[in-house]
């Protein structure tokens, strides 16, 4: 008996040394399954991810901090100085372009397409100007004028122009134009386009208006501060000026 358990324990260790032998650890002549080295693609993949976060980032912070941007250019051509713009909207919501003038044809009002406020900053600026002004300081004014707006839909955009003719003259609302003895002249080498719009706020009265045929928006009331946004393109761009020679309030948009 004790033969047999001798040989059957024996047989036992044979086997299993041969299993072991044949294993891919026990011979040093067995193939090893080879292993891909990812580490690089991982590494592109994770590049390619994160450069697209950033800008992705990039772009959502723009849109937090300007929910409103514009793009103008600015040129002299025969007829005059030509500011053209194209306002974007980057939100869900509607806003409003405060950028529609105002001018009269006998006692009717209509909507002046290429004007806008213009002041002669010294030395050499040109602010060309699309909102609403403060009241002027000098004198009292029996009644303000306060452009018109049109609706600026969730994720659009919308164009305007602005036709100066050469020379260009100094414009406020609360001045008529100046006299020829009232006159100076100068050149501006820089241009400042400023452009409002504002989002809806609450105590703001917004309503519907067909003024010289064209359907507009007259926004009215009080609210909080900033009474509206301005959004402001530079250009540097040479241009002959008619300034006022006598006291003129020089104004920038109300805050």
């Amino acid at each position: 008996m004790r033969l047999s358990l001798l040989l059957t324990i024996g047989a036992a260790l044979l086997v299993a040394c041969g299993v072991v032998a044949n294993s891919p650890a026990g011979n040093s002549n067995a193939e090893v399954p080879a292993v891909t080295d990812t580490s690089n693609s991982v590494e592109r993949e994770s590049a390619s991810v994160s450069r697209t976060n950033d800008r992705k980032d990039e772009n959502m912070s723009e849109y937090t901090l300007k929910p409103v941007t514009m793009t103008a250019t600015a040129k002299n051509t025969n007829a005059g100085l030509l500011i053209e713009y194209t306002v974007e909207n980057h939100t869900d919501q509607i806003q409003y372009l405060w950028d529609l003038m105002i001018k009269y044809e006998g006692n009717d009002q209509k909507i002046d397409h290429d004007g806008a406020y213009v002041f002669f900053v010294a030395p050499k600026t040109l602010n060309v100007i699309r909102a609403e002004l403060p009241l002027p300081k000098a004198f009292d004014i029996a009644r303000k004028e306060i452009p018109f707006a049109r609706i600026l839909p969730a994720g659009g955009k919308l164009n305007g122009k602005v036709r100066l003719p050469h020379p260009v003259t100094e414009t406020s609302p609360y001045y008529p134009p100046p006299k020829e003895d009232q006159q100076e002249k100068s050149v501006a080498s820089e241009v400042v386009l400023m452009v409002a719009w504002t989002s809806v706020k609450p105590g703001m009265n917004i309503t519907e208006r067909t003024v010289g045929g064209e359907k507009v928006f007259a926004i009215r009331g009080s609210w909080a501060s900033p009474y509206q946004e301005i959004l402001q393109e530079k250009f540097s761009v040479p241009v002959d000026v008619i300034t006022y020679k006598d006291d003129f309030e020089r104004q920038t948009p109300l805050r």
